[in-house]
């Protein structure tokens, strides 16, 4: 009777022993964190148990903290139950690389662009044209001005990004006005110059000297139209006000006999002609873009011929330092005989050349041909 009642006694008790139960925080099987993990186990849930990482013994709370692929294994026992929970897990906190191309990209294109990428394995991307989703498989041709923006992320969340602005733009020229631009830019006998040079920002535009009320009005309106024209801005400010860009343009109306005293050092007569107006660059980086330039206007002439000479200047100061000689519906015609005081098409389509946004400062004579043969219009 004794033995029945020890065997029943064990077999009661050993039905109220529940067994153990591994409960794990901080980490999940097959996940992958950005960032350190801390480990703990429910001690109370588990009973006795045994904690190893990749095969080494830690202690409950262990902070990993390393990048790297881990498994954890967790023994545990109450009495004679045993239960083990092996979880695998990694620490990745290095963001996707930002996006890349397999191809140069473009300021501007012509007609239209594919983009292809360079995907990495185990990267998702998020794909946005002008914050709608696109398919870059596709060429994409609509005109105008775009935001390519592209996102990777990886399985931890971690993301890295690309926004590309880019412009489609189908001008096209006749193969007559890319000669002329060539011509009066890289071939022009007085001002020769190899590489492109021009403003590439907003210009603060200070007037000097003793200009008349009529003089004032032609040159905002003539200021009026190009910011019309142009991708930056040319702005008239008020001498003594601080300078609201790095670039700066200074007018000076005074008598001709005075422009040696501000920097030109040329005879005042070429033949029987007299210089009026001159347009100097004063400083250009290295790279073409203008940072300062100075315009004089002569004021010991009529206002008719003030108006003509204001414009013909200006044009120069944008980075056109040459003259159309054989043109004298052009403001670039060298002599302002012709009165000339409007911009011809010939003028618009050389100012609209030299501030395309594909036309760089820099460029030499090959690279403007490069960018635009393919708009020569056949």
């Amino acid at each position: 009777m004794r033995a029945i009642f020890i065997f029943l006694s064990l077999f009661v008790l050993s039905g109220c022993i529940p067994e153990p139960e591994i409960q794990i925080s901080g980490i999940e099987n097959e996940k992958v964190y950005p960032d350190a993990r801390s480990i703990k186990v429910d001690e109370e849930a588990a009973g006795n148990f045994t904690m190893q990482l990749n095969g080494k013994d830690i202690q409950n709370g262990h902070k990993v903290t390393g990048n790297g692929k881990y498994q954890l294994t967790v023994t545990a026992e109450r009495w004679w139950n045993e239960e083990t929970k092996t979880v695998t897990f990694e620490i990745d906190d290095q963001p996707p690389k930002k996006p890349e191309f397999n191809d140069d990209l473009k300021k501007v294109y012509y007609k239209e662009v594919k983009f292809r990428l360079v995907k990495e394995d185990g990267i998702e991307y998020e794909i946005r044209m002008d914050d709608k989703p696109y398919n870059l498989e596709k060429a994409y041709n609509k005109e105008g001005d775009h935001t390519l923006y592209i996102q990777a992320v990886k399985d931890n969340g971690l993301t890295s990004d690309r926004k590309i602005k880019f412009q489609i733009d189908n001008r096209t020229y006749s193969r007559e006005t890319v000669n002329t631009f060539k011509q009066l830019y890289f071939h022009n006998g007085e001002k020769l110059l190899t590489e492109v040079i021009k403003w590439t920002y907003y210009v603060g535009v200070y007037v000097h000297g003793e200009p008349t009320t009529q003089d004032s009005n032609v040159l905002k309106s003539y200021f009026d139209r190009l910011n019309k024209m142009l991708p930056i801005e040319f702005k008239i400010l008020k001498n003594g006000t601080s300078n609201y860009t790095n670039h700066q343009l200074d007018i000076h109306f005074v008598p001709t006999h005075e422009f040696k005293d501000y920097g030109f050092k040329e005879d005042l007569r070429v033949g029987n002609k007299q210089i009026v107006g001159v347009a100097i660059p004063e400083k250009v980086t290295m790279d073409g873009n203008i940072i300062t330039s100075k315009i004089l206007v002569g004021t010991d002439t009529d206002q008719q011929l003030r108006k003509t000479t204001i414009l013909h200047e200006i044009i120069h100061s944008l980075g056109l330092y040459g003259h159309l000689e054989n043109n004298e519906k052009s403001i670039l015609y060298p002599y302002n005989n012709n009165r000339v005081t409007k911009l011809s098409e010939v003028d618009e389509k050389l100012i609209e050349i030299l501030y395309r946004k594909d036309i760089q400062p820099g460029m030499n004579e090959k690279d403007v041909e490069r960018v635009l043969e393919p708009r020569i219009k056949k």
